[in-house]
């Protein structure tokens, strides 16, 4: 399975602990491919909600824009490593802007 940064998957996130986002939900791949075709079988991703909380760690992902059946929004805050084998099916790509976007506010959080 080869997995892109900017690429969109429903994912298996598992059972949430406290604020964790889990669950099955469409995830954003933020890891670049150097990550993403490691050895690790790690990528980053960051989960969607479709829920707007105007938090200044959220970016918008326009449904018109990548096969998202809703507008949603990625949840940067809440980046994590995944395995690939969580992965259920593509979905879609965001825009470059967007993966800019993200890693803009990685950048800031770290």
């Amino acid at each position: 399975m080869k997995i892109a940064q900017g690429e969109i998957w429903f994912a298996d996130m598992g059972e949430p602990i406290g604020r964790e986002q889990g669950y099955r939900r469409p995830v954003l791949i933020v890891s670049d491919e150097h990550v993403n075709q490691s050895r690790f079988a790690l990528v980053f991703a960051v989960p969607l909600t479709t829920r707007e909380r105007r938090f200044g760690t959220h970016v918008e992902i326009k449904a018109a824009e990548t096969n998202l059946s809703r507008t949603s929004w990625a949840m940067v805050e809440q980046i994590r490593a995944v395995s690939p084998q969580r992965f259920e099916f593509h979905i879609g790509r965001v825009p470059d802007e967007t993966i800019a976007e993200v890693s803009t506010l990685l950048r800031r959080m770290i």
